[in-house]
């Protein structure tokens, strides 16, 4: 021990802190579900609770803590009497539980150190429990009227078994509080207690160790006067717990056959073979004088029951886990990244120098296959359930919710899902941060919650998931929302947003405002929220875990925050692009898919919205960054043919792309020298994942994919947004990591811009699906020159080139010679508002049209083309009737010929008495 009473800690109880620290993580979420399940408590759990304490009490001693011991045997005290089912469990019993287990952690933190930390008010709140639990009994057994003596027999139980300790042995119990223990599905152990080794040793008389055996069961029988002790008692406790508390070994019991835990088998064989009972009177119930003690024993002696008891094995199995320190594993993990390293350096200068040798070849595989394993493995030791950091937050959520006054629940999804060590440490006060803030901020009071016509009680949601390399952290609660323009309006006084900005954000853009320093809507200061320092704190954490975080809110309805966190920060997949003359390596997990943009068609692909490029990707529009002009790099193109690199000019992917001519000869930039359609120039764009969200970056060229190991950046370096790290490539190249959220933060691109004018355009789009008809196969053709019309396809019979001059002349009529028939020609001038049909060139076509009573013809100056068209033909009042309506393609206005009434006209002019 130290001056102050603090035990002198050596390799040996180094091991015992370590055992009573484990013991302490699991007790918390006990006491708390043991507080949410309050009367209905299971017993597995009140037990684990109190093996956990029980442990830390023995640890304790062990180390000679006595203070540590004292308090933790008090809180033993409470938890036995739980199990006991003599104290309920209420929320002021786990108040007084968490407050001893809250100064017991302090007390392991300062072991060790010369600071002691007194307990006397925690153990007498514990020990006030019991004074009130004590007295309320008393109280009731005074109260409790006796109408008539119960009747009492006698029960004899003769332990059977290989035990030495039993051999022989008879016991009698009374037959009522035997029925009871059996009936509460307890257990019944004989326990033999043996005064040299057992009492003595403890310092101990046999009235002291009976009543340790009492604090934890009921006593059916005890032998104080004998000599060794033996007692029999039901309790609860298994036969591993009870050799813990008692401090006995398990050789010394005797536990009940498990074939008869059937309670009406047992007690009928009780009912059956019961050797006495006692009247009032001293008589039996048939009359007659009570037996001789001599006779009892005798008579006891004789009778067999079908009650067995038998020792318990003395071993366990042992434990299969061992306890590494976290330092070795850190260690490990480094080198692991040395060997991967090695690794890609060795297989870069295998491919150069002995690809062809087969031998080589096999070892460089086997390599790779061992390396990897033990990355995984390494890798694996690191990963731990998420649940050990969601857990704690219950007594988080428990302790803000009392003090405000407020009901919540805190629900845990997907609390399984395994993660790097490093990351979990990290992820600990932003997680704090957020769900102090649904507490506070979003979930309502009691009186609030019910006027909205919700549940009383709050409830706040964190789900998780693997998605990817990345786990997926979801933080949702049913509170009242986050106010947009309330965030607006407190960020506006603060100096936050200044006024050209205020009518120009969207809901979105304002809630977003809280990640702002020094943003805070409380209107006073707390010791939970309101100095302005959190949600800013948080955005920063998890960007510097490379991760990503997006809030959703709806008035009335409810918050929910979404985390993206890596699983690791050590070794990434990356894919190693090129901009420039620089490599970068891209993590694999950030990456959706890799998109190539094919020469010639860039212009058709890339558009512009609000000063942004964007890729239209399957009717999407998602933006684009160029790596160059991100990073401010100089990048090259090699026309082929050429052994010269010339710069790149152009600023976007859908410029044109001209060479870089000197500026005194402006005439050499003819329009051949627009590159967008040369096969040399490559596009590549990486589609990479930011939270809902999905953005591209165009680079130059794509390596391989490698696992690189991550090295933080320099301090004088570490503040730029785009780099996540570097790394060393198999060929001693050191790159840099690119952090794809600090790239799409440092563009400041417009999602949700580029998201309206999606919706706005797929609007548009079925609108137009909409409006779309029957599909039609047309045929357009020219009266005159840049005046279009066309006809159905299927309404056409023939069409004939014709040489002007075969075309002959009467009067006003035109004539022409085909199949030794005179065909009459008209031309669209005749029928409609046209100009007259140009027969300036070498050659006219003639469209004979179907269903006509004579052989007619109609005159075009050119065949344009046939097109295939579903688009609605529009029609207004200028339209003649015989014109169904117009149609625009590629930049023509073409009308479309009503074919029943074009025929009918034709008619009318041909024989115009016929059709009188």
């Amino acid at each position: 021990m130290n001056r102050d009473g603090q035990p002198q800690l050596d390799a040996m109880s180094s091991e015992f802190v370590a055992e009573i620290k484990d013991d302490l993580a699991g007790l918390e979420p006990d006491l708390l579900a043991m507080e949410e399940k309050g009367a209905d408590v299971d017993d597995d759990l009140i037990n684990h609770a109190f093996r956990a304490i029980h442990s830390i009490k023995g640890g304790a001693g062990f180390i000679d803590f006595k203070a540590l011991s004292s308090l933790s045997h008090a809180m033993e005290n409470v938890l036995m009497r739980v199990r006991e089912k003599k104290l309920v469990i209420t929320s002021s019993i786990v108040d007084a539980l968490l407050s001893g287990f809250d100064k017991m952690k302090l007390m392991v933190d300062l072991l060790g150190t010369d600071k002691i930390c007194d307990h006397e008010k925690e153990t007498a709140a514990l020990e006030n429990i019991l004074k009130i639990e004590k007295e309320e009994k008393e109280d009731k057994n005074q109260v409790q009227q006796v109408d008539e003596k119960p009747e009492k027999a006698l029960e004899v139980l003769t332990p059977l078994g290989d035990s030495p300790y039993f051999e022989g042995k008879t016991f009698f119990v009374d037959k009522s509080r035997l029925a009871t223990a059996l009936g509460s599905q307890k257990f019944i152990y004989a326990v033999h207690i043996r005064f040299e080794e057992d009492l003595k040793i403890r310092k101990k008389e046999p009235a002291a160790m009976l009543e340790d055996i009492e604090s934890i069961g009921d006593v059916l029988y005890s032998g104080l006067d004998e000599s060794p002790f033996y007692c029999v008692i039901s309790t609860i406790l298994d036969l591993p717990l009870l050799s813990q508390v008692l401090e006995i070994d398990v050789s010394q019991m005797a536990l009940m056959d498990k074939q008869f835990t059937d309670c009406e088998k047992i007690l009928k064989s009780i009912s059956e073979k019961a050797v006495l009972s006692f009247g009032e009177a001293g008589k039996e119930s048939n009359g007659q004088p009570l037996a001789s003690e001599t006779q009892k024993e005798e008579e006891a002696t004789s009778v067999t029951t079908d009650l067995q008891i038998q020792p318990a094995p003395s071993s366990a199995k042992n434990g299969q886990n061992i306890r590494i320190n976290v330092d070795l594993i850190s260690k490990l993990m480094s080198r692991a990244g040395e060997l991967v390293l090695s690794r890609n350096q060795l297989r870069s200068f295998m491919e150069t120098e002995a690809a062809e040798n087969t031998r080589a070849s096999h070892m460089m595989q086997d390599l790779d296959m061992v390396t990897t394993d033990i990355q995984e493995a390494i890798m694996q030791m690191r990963m731990q359930p998420v649940n050990d950091l969601l857990s704690k937050y219950k007594r988080v959520v428990r302790d803000i919710a009392r003090r405000m006054g407020k009901k919540v629940d805190l629900v845990l999804e997907g609390a399984e899902v395994e993660v790097d060590r490093n990351v979990l440490e990290k992820l600990a006060n932003p997680l704090t941060h957020l769900i102090r803030n649904s507490v506070d901020h979003g979930i309502e009071s009691p009186e609030e919650r019910q006027n909205e016509g919700k549940p009383e009680i709050g409830r706040i949601l964190i789900k998780t998931a693997h998605q990817g390399g990345h786990v997926h952290i979801e933080i949702s609660d049913d509170g009242a929302g986050i106010d947009p323009q309330l965030i607006l309006s407190k960020a506006f006084e603060k100096g936050l947003v200044s006024e050209d900005q205020v009518n120009r954000l969207t809901d979105k853009q304002k809630v977003d405002l809280i990640f702002m320093p020094g943003f805070s809507t409380s209107q006073e200061i707390t010791d939970i929220s309101g100095r302005g320092v959190g949600m800013d704190v948080v955005k920063t954490n998890i960007e510097r875990l490379r991760g990503q975080i997006e809030i959703e809110s709806v008035m009335g309805e409810g918050t929910t925050i979404q985390l993206i966190i890596p699983l690791t920060l050590a070794i990434v997949p990356s894919l190693i692009v090129s901009s420039g003359e620089s490599k970068f390596a891209i993590p694999q997990a950030n990456i959706k898919e890799v998109i190539f943009l094919e020469p010639g068609k860039i212009h058709e692909q890339v558009g512009n919205i609000a000063g942004s490029e964007v890729l239209r990707l399957r009717e999407h529009l998602v933006p684009i960054l160029r790596l160059r002009n991100v990073l401010g790099l100089k990048t090259y193109i090699q026309p082929t043919g050429k052994t010269q690199k010339l710069e790149e000019k152009r600023k976007a992917i859908a410029d044109r792309r001209q060479e870089a001519m000197p500026i005194e000869k402006p005439e050499k930039r003819v329009k051949r020298n627009d590159r967008r359609k040369v096969k040399w120039d490559s596009n590549y764009v990486i589609l990479l994942k930011l939270g809902a969200n999905l953005f591209g970056l165009c680079v130059d060229e794509l390596h391989d994919i490698e696992e690189v190991v991550v090295e933080p950046l320099n301090e004088y370096i570490k503040h730029l947004k785009c780099f996540a790290g570097a790394t060393i490539l198999g060929d001693g190249d050191v790159i840099m990591i690119l952090d794809v959220p600090g790239i799409a933060a440092f563009s400041s691109l417009k999602f949700d811009t580029i998201k309206k004018e999606e919706i706005k355009q797929n609007q548009l789009r079925e609108k137009a699906e909409e409006n779309k008809g029957e599909t039609k196969d047309l045929i357009v053709f020219c009266n005159a020159q840049k005046e279009y019309f066309a006809m159905e396809l299927k309404r056409v019979s023939r069409l004939e080139p014709v040489n002007p001059s075969s075309i002959h002349h009467t009067d006003t009529l035109k004539y022409l010679e085909y199949n030794h028939q005179a065909v009459l020609l008209y031309s669209m001038e005749e029928f409609l508002p046209a100009s007259p049909c140009d027969q300036s060139g070498d050659q006219v076509f003639v469209i004979f049209p179907k269903n006509l009573s004579s052989r007619v013809g109609i005159m075009a100056s050119k065949i344009v083309d046939t097109i295939q068209t579903n688009e609605k033909i529009s029609k207004d009042a200028a339209c003649p009737d015989s014109v169904l309506g117009k149609l625009f393609v590629d930049d023509r206005m073409i009308q479309v010929l009503d074919h029943e009434k074009i025929i009918l006209l034709i008619e009318k002019k041909t024989n115009p008495e016929r059709s009188s």
